[in-house]
């Protein structure tokens, strides 16, 4: 089917989009109906884009392409996002990709398809079920084996806190019941490495700058230097680990001083595709990398205090030369000072 543009006030047409009958089957939930709800309603899990069913997030070049995918229309032989309605709300169950990009394009409404929870099962295991069983949409990112084995690493801690012993063969019918692709040989890798390893480990939600920023603000971290309180400014950044970060994020707080003679409150957060064993290891680097910046910077003032307590001139920074370039101008194969 081809695909159908729509404006950012559009709504999507309910009646094209596949039957009743063709939307998809879990054993822990039911369908019930497709609505049209307003994008920003529906609730993605207390402000935090974040699938718990993914061991690593959700990744940045999968969200562009869904993006641009979202951009040039809708496929109506598509199935819309799942949510369970909660009271009055509606709760993103499967499509946290897919919202991130309606968002992110300024669409007012969607359809989504509203499920219900089937008897004796929890929201947990709707959620884990659907977020590993449910991208069969157009650019789906498929549940990896490491996605599996985080998300039955928690079934078995959720049913070890009730009492219950859980077996390989147990886990093995949790397998089967979610829909998947592996072979025989990588489902039974996925068996015993959650029967082995059945120790909790959680996903990492993703943020951009904004994003994080943004998620800050209600808990009193101010951001883009805006006054923080107490004589500080505030700025959010990505731990991100290469040699230009660090410096460039030092930067901005002497420029924070000399500009507003404030000193500045940094915030960081884990950079997407950031493992969840390695949030506290890049944000550590990161605040190691800016204090050492700031000791060279207290070693730089104790210097030049003993320089100028002599009488003597002492700068960081030195100006050199320019390589010749005015060819009319400056000498032959020369270079010319900076300082002329």
């Amino acid at each position: 089917m081809t695909k159908c543009y729509l404006g950012k006030c559009d709504a999507p047409d309910l009646n094209l989009l596949p039957s009743a009958d063709s939307r998809r089957k879990f054993r822990t939930g039911t369908y019930v109906e497709t609505v049209l709800e307003f994008v920003d309603r529906i609730d993605i899990g207390g402000g935090t884009e974040k699938n718990r069913a993914r061991s690593e997030g959700t990744d940045t070049d999968h969200a562009t392409a869904l993006y641009n995918e979202l951009c040039s229309g809708i496929r109506y032989d598509q199935l819309p996002p799942i949510v369970v309605k909660i009271g009055t709300s509606y709760c993103l169950i499967d499509g946290f990709t897919r919202v991130k990009a309606l968002k992110k394009r300024g669409q007012e409404r969607w359809c989504f398809d509203v499920y219900e929870i089937n008897e004796g099962f929890t929201l947990s295991e709707l959620r884990d079920e659907i977020g590993l069983g449910a991208n069969n949409h157009v650019v789906a990112k498929r549940a990896t084996k490491a996605d599996f084995i985080i998300s039955g690493m928690q079934w078995v801690k959720l049913n070890d806190k009730e009492g219950k012993t859980i077996s390989k063969k147990d886990i093995k019918n949790w397998l089967e019941s979610i829909p998947n692709s592996f072979s025989s040989a990588q489902k039974t890798d996925i068996v015993n490495k959650i029967f082995d390893k059945a120790y909790p480990d959680c996903s990492v939600a993703t943020f951009t700058e904004s994003e994080a920023s943004q998620y800050l603000e209600p808990f009193g971290f101010a951001s883009k230097g805006k006054d923080d309180g107490d004589g500080f400014v505030g700025r959010t950044f990505a731990a991100t680990i290469n040699a230009t970060h660090a410096p460039r994020n030092f930067c901005h707080a002497l420029n924070d001083f000399f500009q507003h003679g404030k000193r500045t409150r940094i915030n960081l957060f884990a950079p997407n595709g950031t493992k969840s064993k390695d949030v506290q290891k890049v944000i550590q680097s990161q605040k190691e990398e800016i204090e050492k910046w700031e000791r060279a910077l207290d070693e730089f003032y104790v210097a030049k205090k003993t320089e100028v307590a002599k009488g003597r001139d002492f700068k960081l920074i030195e100006f050199g030369v320019r390589p010749s370039q005015l060819v009319d101008v400056d000498p032959d194969g020369g270079v010319v000072p900076l300082d002329d």
